[in-house]
Order: structure tokens, then C-alpha cells, then sequence
């Protein structure tokens, strides 16, 4: 299936894809014919079968004295994510209460792969003001769709970016993010002896993150009041010395 990467994605596991997908092109079929057209284990398939249930996706039914199983309209995904958003919005300050650090201790995190260095540059956005030092180019090169995505959610939040570029990196500065973001966008750029670098440095609330876009792609945020204000300044000190767009 063409979406099967898309219901993966939601959470669904590839043998509850099939069966789901199955109900959904077959209509009520019992166990054994789910099971044979699939080629899913009969054992299995029960198991699978009572997932789907639990998750809203398919409904059991009586057809001839025995259980049969039928799709339910694919809305329920839909309302199956937002159940769980209405959970997790319950319990979110509870564990928010959970996360947070003895003072002065710095809390490192580790983000391996670009698809969860995604997840540092949205934290990112959750902020009033973000300082960012690096390469806008190493991450329209690895993901522009990503990276506009990034700058509409920036200017969404109304976050003030103020943002020191490398030489190659300007051009996606002055041409892109100066029209998404206005005047919310403020940037300088680095005296040209210093080349392009492949990486990237975030400093917002008490967070800074580094983070390299050449393979291997990984990313560290350390989440410390201390530190981020001494990255502040260095970041202050560089911005003094650098010239303006």
C-alpha cells in the first residue's frame, strides 16, 4: 500500500496495517478468512484483531453464530489520535513535573539521525527569542521542505530570530527567512576568513544545542540557566564583531 509508511508513522505495526487495510478493501470477514487472505498465523491474527479492536479501528460483530470483524470508517484514526492528544494533555504536567533538573545541574540530551535532530529545532520555536550561530545551507541541503517548515513555525509563534550566518549560508538568509519572517528576522554574518562549518548552534531559554549536519548527523541539547547565559554572551560578543545585512 502506498500509505502503509503513513499508518506506521501513527503508530500502527506493519501486521495490523495488513489487517486493517484488508477489513477495509473486504468488509466483515471472520478470523480464518482474515487469516488466509493475509497470510497472518490464525493465532496471531486473533491477537492482532483485538489491537485493532481496542484501538477504535475495527468493530466485532455475529455472523453465523460466529465473530467476524468489519472496519470501522477511517475517521476513527483520526479520533484515535485525538483521544490520545486528550490523555497526554491530562498527564503533561505531571511529567512535566517529572523532568525537571536538581538546580545548577546541567540535563544532556542526546538526538542521533536527522529525523530526530528534527525534534531539537521544534523545541526550539517554544521560545520568545532564539539565538542561532551555523549553516543555514547544510540544512536546506539536507531538508528544505523541513527547513521551511521551521521558519513558518518560527514566524507562527511570533519567535525573534536572531540568527549568525557563514558567507555560503547568507543567501538562504537574505532571500528566504528575511521574507517569511520580516521583522521578526535579524541576522549578521561571519568575517569571511571563517568558512562554512557543518554544524549548528541554538541558544533559547536555558537550552543550547549543538548540532552537526554532515553524517553522522547527532545532536546534544544541555539545559542549564548558567550556561545558556554564558552562551549568550559569547553569542553577543560575536554579533558585536560581525557585520550587519
Amino acid at each position: 500500500m502506498l500509505f502503509d509508511q503513513e499508518l506506521r508513522a501513527i503508530g500502527l505495526r506493519k501486521s495490523e496495517i495488513t489487517i486493517y487495510t484488508y477489513l477495509l478493501e473486504n468488509g466483515l470477514s471472520t478470523p480464518p478468512q482474515i487469516a488466509k487472505a493475509t497470510n497472518i498465523a490464525r493465532s496471531n491474527c486473533y491477537n492482532i484483531l483485538q489491537d485493532l479492536k481496542h484501538k477504535g479501528l475495527i468493530l466485532e460483530q455475529i455472523k453465523a453464530k460466529r465473530k467476524a470483524y468489519i472496519a470501522s470508517d477511517p475517521d476513527a484514526l483520526l479520533r484515535s489520535i485525538e483521544q490520545k492528544k486528550e490523555v497526554i494533555s491530562r498527564i503533561l504536567p505531571d511529567l512535566r513535573g517529572l523532568y525537571t533538573v536538581q538546580k545548577n545541574k546541567p540535563k544532556i540530551q542526546f538526538y542521533e539521525g536527522f529525523e530526530q535532530v528534527k525534534e531539537i529545532y521544534w523545541q526550539s520555536t517554544k521560545t520568545d527569542k532564539l539565538l542561532a550561530l551555523g549553516s543555514t545551507k547544510h540544512i536546506t541541503d539536507n531538508d528544505p521542505a523541513f527547513f521551511a517548515q521551521y521558519q513558518e513555525e518560527i514566524k507562527n509563534r511570533g519567535v525573534i530570530l536572531q540568527d549568525l550566518l557563514t558567507n555560503p549560508s547568507q543567501a538562504v538568509g537574505i532571500n528566504e527567512t528575511q521574507r517569511i519572517l520580516k521583522g521578526l528576522y535579524d541576522m549578521r554574518v561571519l568575517p569571511e576568513k571563517y568558512k562554512d562549518f557543518p554544524t549548528d548552534l541554538l541558544i533559547w531559554n536555558n537550552n543550547i544545542a549543538l548540532i552537526t549536519l554532515q553524517e553522522p548527523i547527532f545532536g546534544t541539547v544541555i539545559t542549564n540557566q548558567l550556561l545558556a547565559q554564558t552562551f549568550r554572551y559569547i553569542f553577543e560578543i560575536i554579533w558585536e564583531v560581525s557585520k550587519g545585512s
